[in-house]
This record gives structure tokens, C-alpha cells and sequence, in this order.
């Protein structure tokens, strides 16, 4: 099937059709009658499972994943499947309870076994262009079998590599690597995963095919009887295996005509990435049902406080601090959209319905806080001080934060808007907000990820949040209109109106991609130490396992789940963070979106809480530039760095761009220095967190400031030498 790069099907391929409903589990099966011997042994597989099982991989029911032999055919989609998780298949929560702790405010506890409700999953079209592919293969030793690793990606096309994703269609190659488990405790619990490296196409399909592996001893590893079966042509005598046969043969020609042979196959599999409209409809439609509520108006606000502290505070640099509410359609099923809401569906169990308002007029109250610069009015006392105009821009917090206080208070967001006269407001980032944990929403989600809606609903609701402050910004009836946004015998605006730019940090950088690419009224954003994808963040977080570990493992204590239940949740995360938007960042707008979107990300190298692999995923996937050189002159740990992100060749550079920023090698005795990331699915933990040092950096900030105009660019603020952060070590490079 000829597929856009929106993935909208045209007409006419039948064969590539085909393979898109070849894995669907029950949805085909052969009209011949089933062998009546089998010459194979399939005495150990529970045939009762096989109708939610995919037993070609009988280590975990739904492995290998994400896989169409879990979806069905459905005309409706723009793909022509429908993601059919049965509830058999799902893992199961188990009963636990933890005190309220500083770590989980309200505790958390359950008291039954709980599967996943496959509900939300199943509104899906296809699963996440990030996907976080995963199987098992007992003994599997990836170096000795030569498969891709994190460190040389360009091995992925080599032509004997054992583990290969090709599109379906064209037999392109995807550029991924490898990885075990690291967080497993034993082989039995070990998932094989397999990341790409740039984001999948949307409605694209793609198959995974694993060849030719060996075992820590040299072997050879053997497929299972069942793949063997399908793949050897042997008799299986079971009809209900048999069913699938011509599904599993169309896949293996579908392979050998793009030169994959049959011989030495492992394990294959095909697997379908959700359409645009299954990753994007729902925030669109809550943008614009938002919008033309507006009436071509600005959103109602009020102002609450005005004055120079920041929570009973004082902050130098700012001549004024600006606090208040407005108001927001709510979209979530609670009055005002309070921790714990989801979307309001108005009961209807159809899964393309789009989240309506609630009760038709309901709102969310949201919290703002604006901060002036001295650089704009050095003295609201006095009448006769000068107004220099400040840039306007919202600020992205980070995990958990709050938008009004918290890091908003920071020396350098006030530096930010000092050296470079910006006037930054902030609203929460409800659904990952500071309310949300300490309600202890977070917590129980992870005690049963059936509850996730509830922390993704709410967070795109916290997206058009952010496009609302926005709007206030922008728009002549908003902040414009009210006299503690101007000062002078003039009454002059303290900034200018004329365009809204972003800057954000962490979750900040994580979110932003996805408020950039969707908002009317943002076109240009800084994504400070950002990444994509949390099921590629989360396990690389260096606290993690004390953070959320604590109650994740213990609600899904088979590790092989834990995996599988991070690859579950990214496919509805995909709908509020940048994953999922990745590809409208790079020239593909989305439906009535203004175009000219770019981003400018800022990473640090070793990061401890946002991997710096997870920003090259995402600078990947939106044609990122990246400066060079670039990490510790040549000492970096991969062998091929940073492969497929074009270096920029001048300054200035128009386009989104990658900057990596090295705070110093590690000093094991000081143990001052930041070493480089662990390059297995683990988080760091030695020397210095570098989280913070891109945006206390000056020269970092004078190269935001550049890209935060109209015609904005990148400019070259590190010359022939990798970005060095301000707390650079100094530490001897020899």
C-alpha cells in the first residue's frame, strides 16, 4: 500500500494490504482444511491462549509487542486496523500499600489483582511511532551475535545485521539499536528491546525480524516450535494455529523479497504505527473547540497580585510580578478539572469520540504568574521610568513543578529575562504538576496503569492551558488591556504583543515539543535538557527506581511485565508529550496550524534525569542540526556519535538545531565532574547532575535569546570547541 508520510492510504497496492491484516489476531484465517498430523511439538503452549497470545513467543502473552497480531481490521481507521488488546492478555496489577511518604505524598494502596483495562488502548489505530519494540530470546548474547548497540548506530544497515525493522512496504531499513534489560535480575526476566533511533512514520507498517542470534555460550539460538512451524512449512495439526498460517507466510515472502531469507530467522513480526489523527485528533479538537469558543475574544482573567515578590519573596531583577487566573473549557470529566480527571466522552463508548466540554459550559481555572524585568521598566514607583518593550514568552516547568513559584523563582529564569529583556508567564503544567503528586494521582497510576488516562487527559488539557496564557499574551483585549502590564504618561505596554515565544525546561522540554507544534499562537520554542519518549526516559532517570520504582515493581512484580507495561503506557503518553508530535516539527503542520514551527534544543551531556540519547531521538526526528565538535574532544563514549544528525556547517543556522553541553569530565576522586551517561537502559548516578547547567549558562542563554525573535536563528556561541556549561570543571584533558 502507497502511504503519504501522514500515513493516509492511496489507492491501488493489494499486496502491501495484505500484510497490514496478516497479523491480525482472529481477524483472517485459512479456508483450507487443517492438517491432519503435525509434525511438530507444541505440547507446551496453552492453545486456550492463542486467540489473545501471540505463541510464536510464549515468554509473556502479549510478546513480542507492539505486534498487529494484537489489532483487527477496521475500515474506519486511517490505517485499516484497530489496536484489540483483550483484557486475557493484559498484565495484572497486584495488591499493594505504602505509607504517605516524601516521595508519595498520599501513599498509595489496593487491595485487588487488577488487569489493565484495554479500553483506552484499543480507541488506537496502531501503536507508538517511538515504539518501544520488545521480545524475549532466551540466552540472547546481543555483542557476540553482532546486533546494533547504542554506540554505532550505523550498524543497523549493515547487510548481515541479526536484527533488523524495515518498513513493510519498501524494505527500507530503520535505524535502531539493541539492548538487554539491564534492570532484570535474571535471563527469564531479561526483555530484548529494540529502540529506534529516529521516530517511525506514522501509519506506516514495519516488520522486525531477528536472524541468525547466539547464546552466551556461541550457539546457535533456535527459533520456537511454532515459529519454526510457520517458518519451515511443518505442520502444527492445531486449527487454531493453522488460522494464521497464510498470515505468517505473506509475512515471510514479504521479507525474502526484500532480501531477508527465511533461513536463520528467529523470530519476525509486523506491527502498525498509529495515524496522525489516532496520535493527534483529541488535542487538536479540544484547540479548536477552545478557540472558536473564544469568538475571535481573548480567554476571561483576572489579575490577583501585583508587586515585586514571588511567594512573600523579593527577586532581584524584577520590577514587577504580575498574578492572577483565567479561565479554560474544561475537557475533563470533573468539575474544573481537578488531579485525577479524564477526558469526558459524555459516556459514548465509540473510540473515535472526541472529549466534549463538560456539561457544555464547565471551565478550569488556571493560575498565571507574568514576571517584568528591571530591563523593561526599571521603576514602577516612578512615573517618568522609561518602558523598553520585553519580549513575551511562556515558561515550561519542570517534573511535578508548579508554574507560578517553584523554578519560576530561579536566578536563571530572572537572568534569562534580565541579560535579554524577556517578560515570562507561567501556568501549571497540570497532569504533571506539583497538585497532581502531591494528590497522589501519579502513585496510583502506577499501581494500575489502567488509571493513565488520568495523568495524559489532563495533561493535554494543561497543553491548551499553556496555549491560553498565550493567547492572553497575544491578543489586544488580554493582558494588553489591563494597566499593570503598562506604565508610563504613555500608559506604554511593557512588552511586545506582536509574537509569543517558549522556553522550557525538563518536563518543560519534554511537553514543549508538543505545545509548539499544536499551538496557534507559539511558533518558535527552546526545549531546554528535553527528550522524547518516556518509555526510552523513564528506566535512564536516575532516580527513578526510588521514586516510582518503588510502587511500579511491586504492583507488576514479573520484569518481563514491567517492560511490557512501559511499551503500553507510551502509546497513549505518545497523545500528550513530544513523541507523538515529533513529525509536525519538521515541515508536516498539522491541521490548522500556522507553519514556520521551530525549535532549538539544549542538552546536557550525562544528564542524570533526561538521558542526552533521548534528545538525539528527538533531534532525529525533526531534522535537527547539531554543532560540532561535540563532546570532549573526541572522547565521547560511542564509537560513531550522533549518526544521521547532519552537523551545521554555518553560523547563523535557520532550522531547529541540537546544542550538547559538556560540563566537565569526571573526577573519580573528587568526584566533581559529570561522566558520561551508562549506555544501557539504566540511570546515572556518579559525579555531578548536569540537568541545570545549560540554563545557567550565559553564553547558552545569549544563544536562546537569538533564536527567540521572529527571524530568529542559531548562532555560534562555542566556536571551534564542544559547548562548554558554565560549571565546567577544568578538569586536564590529556
Amino acid at each position: 500500500m502507497l502511504l503519504t508520510r501522514s500515513g493516509t492510504a492511496l489507492a491501488g497496492a493489494l499486496g502491501v494490504l495484505a500484510l497490514l491484516s496478516a497479523c491480525g489476531g482472529g481477524s483472517s484465517s485459512s479456508s483450507g482444511t487443517p492438517p491432519a498430523s503435525a509434525q511438530v511439538d507444541l505440547s507446551d503452549l496453552d492453545l486456550a491462549t492463542a486467540g489473545y497470545c501471540d505463541l510464536t513467543v510464549d515468554a509473556r502473552c502479549l510478546y513480542p509487542f507492539p505486534n498487529n497480531y494484537f489489532t483487527r481490521a477496521d475500515a474506519g481507521t486511517p490505517t485499516g486496523r484497530r489496536v484489540h488488546f483483550q483484557v486475557e492478555a493484559m498484565p495484572v496489577a497486584q495488591p499493594l500499600s505504602i505509607a504517605p511518604n516524601p516521595l508519595a505524598p498520599a501513599g498509595v494502596e489496593t487491595t485487588e489483582a487488577t488487569p489493565i483495562d484495554p479500553g483506552p488502548w484499543n480507541r488506537n489505530d496502531g501503536f507508538s511511532p517511538g515504539a518501544m519494540i520488545q521480545t524475549w530470546v532466551p540466552d540472547v548474547d546481543l555483542a557476540a551475535s553482532g546486533a546494533v548497540a547504542i554506540g554505532d548506530l550505523s550498524a543497523a544497515m549493515d547487510a548481515d545485521a541479526p536484527i533488523l525493522v524495515l518498513d513493510a512496504e519498501t524494505g527500507e531499513r530503520q535505524l535502531i539499536w539493541t539492548e538487554l534489560d539491564a534492570n532484570a535480575t535474571g535471563d527469564e526476566g531479561r526483555a530484548l528491546i529494540i529502540r529506534p533511533a529516529r521516530n517511525l512514520l506514522e501509519g506506516r507498517t514495519y516488520i522486525v525480524a531477528l536472524r541468525n542470534l547466539v547464546n552466551s555460550e556461541g550457539e546457535r539460538i533456535e527459533p520456537t516450535p511454532l515459529f519454526r512451524a510457520y517458518r519451515d512449512g511443518l505442520r502444527t495439526g492445531e486449527p487454531v494455529l493453522e488460522a494464521r498460517r497464510d498470515n505468517m507466510t505473506a509475512l515471510l515472502d514479504n521479507l525474502e523479497s526484500h532480501g531477508i531469507e527465511r533461513e536463520g530467522l528467529v523470530q519476525a513480526w509486523s506491527f502498525t504505527v498509529a495515524s496522525q489523527k489516532s496520535l493527534t485528533a483529541r488535542m487538536l479538537h479540544i484547540r479548536d473547540q477552545a478557540f472558536a469558543g473564544l469568538g475571535g475574544g481573548a480567554p476571561a482573567f483576572t489579575i490577583d497580585q501585583v508587586g515585586e515578590d514571588i511567594q512573600g519573596e523579593p527577586r532581584g531583577g524584577l520590577s514587577r510580578g504580575i498574578s492572577g487566573t483565567f479561565e479554560v473549557p474544561n475537557f475533563l470529566n470533573q468539575a474544573g478539572g481537578v488531579p485525577g480527571s479524564s477526558f469526558n466522552y459524555n459516556g459514548s463508548e465509540d473510540p473515535d469520540a472526541l472529549p466534549a466540554q463538560l456539561n457544555g459550559d464547565d471551565t478550569v481555572t488556571a493560575r498565571f504568574r507574568c514576571q517584568v524585568p528591571n530591563t523593561a521598566v526599571a521603576d514602577f514607583t516612578d512615573p517618568n521610568s522609561p518602558v523598553t518593550p520585553a519580549r513575551a514568552a511562556l515558561y515550561g516547568h519542570g517534573l511535578f513543578g508548579e508554574g507560578p513559584g517553584g523554578e519560576f523563582r530561579s536566578g536563571n529564569v530572572r537572568a534569562m529575562q534580565t541579560e535579554h529583556n524577556i517578560l515570562f508567564c507561567a501556568t501549571d503544567w497540570i497532569g504533571m504538576a506539583q497538585e497532581d503528586f502531591v494528590a497522589g494521582v501519579i502513585h496510583r497510576i502506577l499501581a494500575d496503569v489502567s488509571r493513565l488516562p488520568r495523568q495524559l487527559d489532563r495533561s493535554q488539557q494543561g497543553i491548551l492551558n499553556a496555549m491560553f496564557l498565550a493567547e492572553l499574551l497575544r491578543h489586544p483585549d488580554g493582558f494588553a488591556s489591563h494597566p499593570a502590564f503598562r506604565h508610563g504618561p504613555g500608559d506604554t505596554l511593557v512588552y511586545d504583543p506582536s509574537e509569543v515565544f517558549y522556553d522550557g525546561n525538563s518536563q518543560g522540554g519534554i511537553l514543549g515539543g508538543a505545545l509548539v507544534a499544536t499551538a496557534p499562537n507559539i511558533h518558535r520554542g527552546v526545549l531546554g535538557v528535553p527528550g522524547s519518549n518516556y518509555s526510552l526516559l523513564l528506566r535512564r532517570y536516575g532516580p527513578f527506581a526510588q521514586r516510582f520504582g518503588v510502587v511500579l515493581y511491586q504492583a507488576y512484580p514479573n520484569e518481563l511485565d514491567r517492560s511490557l507495561v512501559l511499551g503500553l503506557m507510551q502509546m497513549l503518553w505518545d497523545r500528550a508529550e513530544n513523541n507523538g508530535y515529533l513529525s509536525h516539527l519538521d515541515g508536516r503542520y498539522l491541521p490548522g496550524t500556522p507553519t514556520g514551527k521551530a525549535v532549538l534544543l539544549h542538552v546536557a551531556l550525562g544528564d542524570h534525569q533526561v538521558t542526552h540519547w533521548s534528545a538525539e531521538v528527538t533531534a532525529r526526528s525533526i531534522g535537527a542540526a547539531i554543532h560540532e565538535p561535540t563532546a570532549r574532544l573526541g572522547e565521547h563514549p560511542d564509537s560513531n556519535p550522533y549518526v544521521a544528525i547532519p552537523r551545521i556547517e554555518q553560523y547563523p543556522y535557520h532550522g531547529n538545531a541540537i546544542m550538547v553541553w559538556d560540563s566537565g569530565d569526571f573526577d573519580p576522586v573528587s568526584g566533581k565532574g559529570t561522566p558520561y551517561a551508562p549506555s544501557d537502559n539504566t540511570g546515572p548516578d556518579a559525579g555531578d547532575d548536569p540537568h541545570e547547567s545549560p540554563r545557567n549558562t550565559v553564553s547558552a542563554r545569549q544563544q536562546k535569546s537569538a533564536f527567540m525573535k521572529s527571524f530568529g536563528a542559531v548562532i555560534d556561541v562555542c566556536g571551534n570547541d564542544p559547548c562548554r556549561s558554565d560549571d565546567y570543571t577544568g578538569l586536564s584533558r590529556d
